[in-house]
């Protein structure tokens, strides 16, 4: 995690975590897969994330991601961001609701 922080919102349960994650300008989280359904959500600024292909997707404030327990994945951003990332063993949001 180059350039990124991450803060602890809820204590982790079994199959639930929410976290706070900041990315300063030009930092980064490597390629890693989840192991939980994994909500990825832009509160501030803006970046990049990318899922399976590796191909990036630009999002803002407002919008999310989200990726499917053992995707690979990563994130970035060239301005900064602050994101809110739910995990939870269950999908947090049903197929026509997805970001």
């Amino acid at each position: 995690m180059e350039g990124a922080g991450a803060g602890l919102v809820h204590e982790p349960q079994d199959g639930f975590a929410v976290d706070v994650v900041r990315l300063a300008p030009g930092g980064g989280i490597g390629r890693h897969p989840t192991r939980l359904w994994q909500l990825f959500l832009v509160v501030s600024g803006s970046g990049w994330v990318s899922g399976a292909d590796g191909e990036r997707c630009p999002l803002a404030a407002g919008q999310g991601a989200l990726w499917s327990p053992g995707e690979e994945h990563a994130s970035g951003s060239d301005e900064g961001l602050l994101a809110v990332v739910v995990q939870c063993r269950v999908r947090p949001l049903p197929a026509e609701e997805s970001p």
